[in-house]
């Protein structure tokens, strides 16, 4: 259902551009998002040398909420919004990636910065309301080195952070203590002459 978005950014330059979206979603289809996710999502377990959780293309799922996730009119908004914030031009290739992370999952500082890939990512967070003790911090770096911590943001339910990819958009993700980190990713191109 586009327009469903909800998008009303708070935008920093630094430590990278980013912006921060208090409130994506109507709680309703997140609702069925989450129990979605929670019950019948195809996920498969990756885990790295820096990074551990459960993950799948949202275009491999038939399910409505995966249609809904990956719909043209959506991703069309989303595009519009992206390059609104961060002034760029967009192409109509999107990944659209769910991610969950549960009790010791983390993903250590990376920036996702590979040359000819992927500039611009909108993420939205999911879950049942997860308190500090729970874990699961997004945190933004000056730097890769790990103490060079700039902003923390925690994952509220409903919460989108948008960024632009380069090389010093380093960020990771604190380990989960306890419940459920759910997040579903959307990653853009730039528009090629």
């Amino acid at each position: 259902m586009p327009g469903q978005f909800r998008l009303e950014p708070s935008f920093a330059a630094e430590p990278f551009p980013h912006a921060v979206f208090d409130a994506c979603l109507d709680p309703q289809i997140a609702e069925e998002i989450l129990d979605w996710l929670g019950r019948d999502a195809p996920w498969n377990h990756v885990e790295t040398d820096f990074y551990e959780q459960y993950e799948f293309s949202c275009y491999d799922a038939t399910e409505d909420q995966a249609a809904w996730l990956t719909s043209r009119a959506l991703l069309d908004e989303l595009r519009e919004i992206l390059e609104r914030t961060f002034g760029c031009d967009l192409s109509d290739e999107v990944s659209v990636v769910a991610h969950k992370l549960v009790s010791g999952h983390r993903i250590g500082v990376h920036n996702d910065f590979i040359a000819g890939e992927e500039t611009h990512r909108f993420v939205v967070q999911l879950n049942h309301g997860l308190d500090d003790s729970a874990g699961g911090f997004l945190m933004l770096f000056g730097s890769k080195d790990p103490a060079d911590v700039k902003r923390v943001l925690r994952p509220t339910n409903l919460s989108g952070f948008a960024f632009e990819i380069s090389d010093r958009s380093y960020h990771a993700v604190s380990a989960v203590h306890s419940s459920i980190r759910y997040s579903v990713i959307y990653s853009f191109f730039a528009h090629v002459v």
